[in-house]
């Protein structure tokens, strides 16, 4: 006895109505599902994760209302993404510290950069700056 499919074909049937086509779509995908995998693999074993790697560099300062804001930009050169990067900065003058400000970047991924800006009383540019990462968690 011969199995049937909804159309009263039998399985052979159904198997030979299968066009060229059809096969050659279907080993397509199979491929490219193989290559997407082999990738992932070759890149898990090849890159293995590190620490986050944050440099900071001010883009501009300019006045904002009744201070300044130093614009920046961070960058994540690391093999791993960083989260609520504590970002600070400092004014300095002959060696005390005159004023602080600081931010939080809430999402840094590896290879990526973004903008982020600190607010001052004082003149930044009449002061030595400092701009640190203090930290981050992992995402």
């Amino acid at each position: 006895m011969t199995s049937t499919d909804r159309n009263g074909r039998g399985r052979r049937e159904a198997l030979e109505a299968t066009s060229p086509l059809e096969w050659l779509v279907a080993a397509l995908g199979a491929l490219l599902v193989l290559f997407a995998v082999g990738s992932m693999a070759y890149f898990a074993m090849n890159h293995p994760e590190g620490p986050p790697q944050v440099s900071l560099e001010v883009t501009e300062i300019r006045s904002s209302g009744e201070g300044y804001l130093v614009s920046f930009e961070a960058k994540n050169t690391g093999r791993s993404t960083a989260a609520g990067i504590v970002v600070t900065g400092t004014l300095t003058s002959g060696g005390e510290p005159i004023e602080e400000s600081e931010v939080t970047l809430d999402y840094l991924p590896q290879d990526s950069e973004r903008r982020g800006g600190l607010f001052f009383r004082e003149d930044p540019a009449a002061h030595d700056l400092d701009l640190r990462a203090q930290g981050y968690s992992k995402p």
